[in-house]
C-alpha cells in the first residue's frame, strides 16, 4: 500500500534556535538558512542512488514512492548547493506547490517549503504565504525561515507573519521577529515591543536584537544585559532556561555584528567595556572591531 512513511529517523526541526543562534547578523537571523534551522538525527534511510531534481520532484509527487520526505529533503540539499538553473524555477515552483497542497505528511510539506525557500525567488511567495497558515508548527517555521531568506524589497503581505508574533510557540515568535526585522517591515516594529517582556528569554533577546534594525532603543537594556552577561564556569552543568557558554558567546557576537551592520552607535560605551573586559577573546576582539566601525 502506498502511504507516506512515518519513519522516526526523519530530520527534525530544531526547537531551540539558540542552539545555533544569531549567526552573522539580522541579514541571516538565527542562522536562518536552510540547514542552520535543522538538526539531523541519524538519517540513514537516504536515497541510495543519485537523483536529478526532476526525479526527486517526481518521487515527491508519486503515489507509490514511500518516503516522500526523503526526496523533498534531498531536493532541498540540491537547491541549497545551487545545482538547479534559474530557468527551471517556474517548473519547480508549480510542481512543488501542487505537491505541498496534496501532501498529508507534515515532514514532506516542511521540506517542500524549505526547498522552495532555498530557491530565493519571489515565485515562491504565494506558496510561502499559504504555508504560514499550515496546521503544523514545523511547516510554519520553514515558511518563516524561507521568507527571511528572500531578497530584501520583496512585495509581500506580512500580516500573517506579524500575527505569528503572538503564536503560543516560542520558536515561531522568535523566528518571525527576526524575519520581519531582516526585511525591516515597518508595521512590525511596534508589534515586536511586547516581546521584550516575553516569558521566553530567547524571544526577549531576539526582540531586542531585531529592534536594532529599526534603531529603536526600547531594547537597549536587554542588549546591555546580553553584552555584559557573565559566562558560567566551564565545568558547570547548565540547565534550561539558562544559557551555556557557546550560546552566550554567539548572542554577544550577534548583537555586536548587528550593531555594526545597522551602524547604530548608542551602545559604544558598553562595547568599549566588552572590548576591555570580556573573558572570551573572540567577543573582545569583535567588540574592538565593531567599535572602530561605529566610530568612523
Amino acid at each position: 500500500m502506498s502511504t507516506e512513511s512515518n519513519d522516526s529517523r526523519a530530520p527534525q526541526t530544531q526547537k531551540k534556535i539558540l542552539e545555533n543562534p544569531f549567526v552573522g547578523s539580522l541579514v541571516v537571523p538565527v542562522a536562518i538558512v536552510l540547514f542552520g534551522a535543522l538538526i539531523i538525527f541519524g538519517v540513514t534511510k537516504m536515497l541510495s542512488a543519485e537523483r536529478s531534481y526532476k526525479d526527486l520532484v517526481n518521487e515527491i509527487q508519486s503515489r507509490t514512492f514511500g518516503n516522500k520526505w526523503v526526496a523533498a529533503y534531498e531536493l532541498s540539499k540540491q537547491i541549497n548547493s545551487s545545482q538547479i538553473p534559474a530557468e527551471e524555477y517556474p517548473w519547480l515552483i508549480e510542481n512543488l506547490t501542487t505537491a505541498y497542497k496534496e501532501s498529508v505528511d507534515p515532514r514532506t510539506r516542511g521540506f517542500i517549503i524549505a526547498a522552495m525557500g532555498a530557491l530565493k525567488t519571489e515565485l515562491a511567495l504565494p506558496t510561502l504565504q499559504l504555508a504560514l497558515q499550515d496546521q503544523d508548527t514545523d511547516v510554519k517555521f520553514h515558511a518563516v525561515v524561507s521568507l527571511a531568506n528572500e531578497p530584501k524589497g520583496i512585495t509581500f503581505d506580512w500580516a500573517s507573519t506579524i500575527e505569528l508574533l503572538k503564536s503560543p510557540e516560542a520558536i515561531l515568535r522568535q523566528a518571525s521577529t527576526l524575519a520581519l526585522a531582516t526585511h525591516e517591515v515597518p508595521a512590525a516594529r511596534e508589534a515586536i515591543h511586547p516581546l521584550l517582556r516575553d516569558d521566553s528569554v530567547v524571544v526577549r533577546y531576539a526582540a531586542a536584537t531585531a529592534l536594532i534594525a529599526y534603531h529603536d532603543d526600547a531594547g537597549k537594556d536587554l542588549l546591555v544585559e546580553i553584552l555584559k552577561m557573565p559566562y558560567p564556569p566551564k565545568e558547570a552543568r547548565v540547565l534550561p532556561p539558562a544559557l551555556d557558554v557557546k550560546q552566550i558567546n554567539d548572542l554577544k557576537l550577534s548583537v555586536l555584528m548587528t550593531l555594526a551592520k545597522y551602524n547604530w552607535n548608542v551602545l559604544n560605551n558598553t562595547i568599549l567595556e566588552v572590548a576591555n573586559k570580556d573573558d572570551n577573546i573572540s567577543v573582545a576582539t569583535k567588540a574592538k572591531e565593531v567599535l572602530n566601525i561605529l566610530k568612523k
